[in-house]
């Protein structure tokens, strides 16, 4: 046959049908290709050129009925609709889809033959139609095309007719061979076959699309299906009939072909025969724990074992105490459980069951858990008389360097489950194998360990980091990079105008935040602080491993008010919620904290306790020696719902500082106690230099910019009230929307200085300490050097700086500026002076005489605008309408 031939051949195979037989054995493939008459070879090459050339579809995104396996879909999620995404999403909840069914998907009705070097059975049957290949060799040598004629004759040069029609292929080569030796002395013949004749048949019942069909004489059943397009969604697959001379000649059962490669009643057709595909019998469904989830066909004598068999046996994972069969009888659902281990898989099954094979439970049993900053975290085998110590035999080889060596717990689980209680230990002691630390262990326990450094920043920051290599770096910060793609990676998946990011943030649960709002309620705690974003804490942080012990212990909550957690305020390394252990004390709770701070106070320290007395509840309040606590001098309980408050050192400060700059002898910043007054700070800096300029001085203060930077937010917020309440009203100049949207933005962005107008001449006066200014932390004062110029800005003709003479006037200053604009409003010119405050000269009246106003070196004189300043063109304008309203008014009046 023609290369073009053989084409046209693999062709008749679908890209599904060939994913199809792709995830079949071995050995199925290879029952497979004989059933085509083709080399598996063939096939294979096929299946990686469909590979590499299938564009992605609809059907590849489906998982296969014939196994687990499934066809990738790569394409990104912004090119799925709607629904594709929604079955990307959820790709284990798919439904199930009858079995074998995609093997024929996609076909299309064509005339099939097998290849020219497709190999021909010996027992095959030679009819009128068929060319042999008779190639002589001996004395000549020559090639000869011998189709079988009508009556039943091959045609050989120097030999005449042979009759070859009706018998078997291996007996035609041999007839053929001993004529050539015996009539043709010293020549021998090789036979093979040529052309295969083309016959008719007829494909019914469920097929694709019934009908009549040209095939090559070796066809068989499952490629007379394959020819005519594949099965409907209703044919059954397990009662293919082939019928012959109006008699049932074999029952194919496809099911056979495709879970054993079974291909022994796939016989080769005839002329006239018919492939009759009834409808589908009894279906009943598989899900679960098993091999190859799916709905199969089930012949009447068939059991639940059988079905298990079609869907490739259980997983290990299957719970097979009990698997679940839902049948419908009498007009209901019913349920029957099925006991594996006791061989109950005979039970027969109907119609419309659906077994269930469940999986065993994740929770290991006799075991327990080791988590947080462990070297070998996870799941370990438990046993009489295990100890944490067994968990974590040494510090070097069993925690992390940054694990908390001083705070442990283990949370554990009551028999039921419902609820849990927490143990603590000290991590070191009980390595040492301190008898009280060491704690034993039972069956479902979980030990947290943590880390001693609370963000994730204070974590890194360790001189182990420096003996990191060049590659080693590389490689984390490859990590981190990936680490933040993956999270982003959703978000930026689909860009929309509805804006999926933020879609994203209303449909995620926010269930620490909310679970830190209902714990703080219940402690009555007012958060004033900004909350710390999650990649703020390190991955062991106590914020981090311990949101699911409370969360659990937050729902243990009764309505006697006990509640097993304790809050821990003050001067503590880690405040916060903690859970209360059984027998718990004060020193336990500080410990679970991360300990003391060295601002805290060791004479006394108090517990705020909340206790219900007839119904109602009342605090009261447990004062206790801190030392004699940490010292084991003294034991103080503690309740659930307590508050552990550690107080400050009175008079205790962190580090107040302020800096100098300008014209100081020593600028710089300095250190200073609480009440320093900002002339003693002067006296120890060395006082002002010769070239201060003491009335230009400049002191900011951070509370007060802080204090400016509100103002400019309400001021913004009062802005935009105004502007939309003229807008609604139609009252006022009417503004852009953008415009006003940029004059707020230009607000909001002013920069707050913070500013304090101090007289620093009187503050460094030996004489006037009233006027002494106390300091705070984060002051700034700068002294320029001294100026001897004055500035005019504003609606001036040239706004510039001019060299200060004694005796000039604010309106000569003026007039050197080139005199005001039109616009400016001479009525409310004022002057800021060099220390930072305003003086508004006095106004001039009719019959005054032209009064002078003492300006000072550093001043500056602001001439601002009129904003109700009118152009001559509209003051005309508007006299006029006046008038004319005026006069129309008149004349109606002299009408009456």
């Amino acid at each position: 046959m023609a290369p073009a031939a053989q084409a046209q051949d693999l062709s008749a195979l679908t890209p599904q049908q060939i994913q199809q037989i792709q995830k079949l054995p071995r050995a199925q493939q290879e029952a497979i290709a004989r059933q085509f008459g083709v080399n598996l070879n063939d096939i294979e090459a096929m299946m990686n050129a469909s590979g590499k050339s299938a564009a992605p579809s609809d059907k590849q995104d489906k998982a296969t009925e014939t196994g687990a396996a499934k066809v990738v879909d790569t394409r990104p999620l912004n090119e799925l609709s709607p629904g594709e995404l929604a079955e990307r999403l959820a790709e284990d909840d798919n439904e199930l889809q009858p079995f074998g069914y995609n093997l024929f998907q996609g076909g299309e009705p064509s005339t099939f033959a097998p290849l020219a070097n497709a190999p021909v059975p010996s027992n095959y049957i030679l009819g009128i139609g068929d060319s042999l290949r008779i190639h002589l060799y001996g004395k000549e040598s020559g090639s000869i095309e011998a189709p079988i004629d009508n009556e039943g004759h091959v045609v050989i040069e120097n030999l005449g007719p042979i009759s070859v029609l009706g018998l078997r292929y291996d007996e035609a080569k041999e007839l053929i061979r001993n004529t050539v030796r015996e009539r043709m002395g010293g020549q021998e013949a090789a036979v093979s076959i040529g052309e295969l004749r083309s016959m008719q048949i007829f494909v019914v019942g469920e097929a694709y699309k019934p009908g009549a069909y040209t095939v090559s004489s070796l066809t068989t059943i499952s490629q007379a299906l394959f020819v005519s397009g594949g099965v409907s969604d209703i044919a059954s697959l397990r009662n293919v009939q082939l019928k012959r001379e109006g008699k049932t000649v074999v029952t194919f059962d496809l099911y056979k072909l495709l879970t054993e490669g079974d291909a022994s009643n796939d016989l080769r057709l005839q002329a006239g025969d018919v492939v009759f595909i009834p409808t589908r019998g009894e279906m009943v469904s598989v899900a679960g724990e098993v091999l190859r989830p799916a709905i199969y066909e089930l012949l009447p004598d068939e059991t639940l074992v059988d079905a298990l068999n079609f869907a490739g046996g259980l997983l290990p994972t299957a719970y097979r105490q009990s698997i679940q069969v839902q049948r419908i009888r009498d007009g209901a659902r019913r349920v029957q459980t099925i006991d594996m281990s006791k061989d109950k898989l005979t039970t027969p099954l109907q119609g419309g069951d659906a077994v269930k094979v469940f999986p065993v439970a994740e929770e290991t049993v006799d075991s327990v858990m080791l988590v947080g900053a462990a070297v070998r975290p996870g799941v370990y085998q438990w046993h009489e008389r295990l100890r944490i110590k067994d968990l974590l035999p040494t510090v070097d080889g069993a925690v992390l360097p940054v694990t908390d060596l001083t705070y442990g717990i283990v949370v554990r689980s009551s028999a039921d489950r419902r609820t849990i209680k927490v143990l603590q230990f000290d991590v070191a002691r009980a390595i040492h194998g301190d008898a009280d630390e060491n704690l034993a262990l039972q069956p479902r326990d979980q030990v947290v360990l943590f880390s001693r450094y609370e963000s994730a920043q204070a974590e890194e920051n360790q001189l182990s980091a420096w003996l990191k290599s060049e590659s080693d770096r590389a490689r984390e910060e490859r990590e981190r990079v990936l680490e933040v793609y993956r999270k982003q990676y959703l978000q930026k998946l689909i860009t929309d105008d509805l804006g999926f990011d933020q879609l994203l943030e209303r449909t995620t649960p926010e269930r620490s935040e909310e679970l830190d709002s209902q714990l703080t309620s219940l402690f009555a705690i007012n958060e004033h602080g900004e909350q710390k974003a999650e990649d703020y804490y390190a991955k062991f942080s106590r914020h981090n491993l311990l949101q699911p012990i409370l969360y659990q212990l937050r729902n243990q909550y009764s309505a006697t008010g006990t509640l097993p957690l304790v809050y821990v305020d003050g001067e503590v390394r880690y405040p916060g919620i903690y859970p209360l252990i059984d027998g718990a004390n004060a020193k336990q709770a500080i410990v679970a904290a991360g300990g003391l701070k060295e601002s805290a106070y060791l004479a006394r320290a108090e517990i705020t306790r909340t206790q219900l007395q007839g119904g109602e509840a009342e605090a009261s309040y447990v004062p206790f020696n801190l030392a004699q606590v940490l010292q084991n001098e003294v034991t103080v309980p503690v309740q659930g719902r307590d508050r552990l408050q550690i107080l400050p050192i009175p008079q205790w400060q962190n580090t107040l500082q302020v800096r100098l700059e300008g014209e100081v002898r020593f600028p710089g910043t300095y250190t200073i106690r609480r009440g320093e007054t900002l002339q003693g700070l002067l006296d120890r800096a060395g006082g002002l230099t010769e070239y201060a300029f003491v009335e230009g001085a400049i002191f900011t203060r951070a509370d007060l910019r802080d204090a400016e930077r509100k103002r400019l937010d309400e001021l913004a917020q009062q802005l935009r009230r105004e502007i939309a309440s003229n807008v609604i009203t139609d009252s006022g100049a009417q503004v852009a929307y953008a415009e006003m949207n940029q004059l707020l933005r230009d607000l909001t962005n002013i920069d707050a200085v913070g500013r304090l107008v101090i007289d620093l001449r009187n503050v460094i006066g030996r004489n006037q300490r009233t006027t002494d200014l106390q300091l705070k932390d984060g002051d700034r004062l700068f002294v320029p050097t001294v100026q001897n110029t004055v500035s005019i800005i504003g609606e001036v003709q040239l706004a510039s700086s001019y060299q200060y003479e004694t005796g000039v006037t604010l309106e000569e200053y003026i007039k050197r500026a080139g005199g005001m604009r039109q616009k400016a409003d001479d009525e409310r010119i004022y002057i800021v002076k060099a220390n930072g405050s305003v003086v508004v000269p006095e106004r001039r009246s009719w019959f005054s005489s032209g009064s002078t106003n003492q300006i000072e070196p550093g001043d500056t004189i602001v001439v601002p605008m009129d904003t109700q300043y009118m152009n001559n063109i509209e003051m005309w304008t508007t006299a006029t309408q006046i008038m004319y309203q005026v006069g129309v008014a008149l004349a109606a009046l002299s009408g009456l």
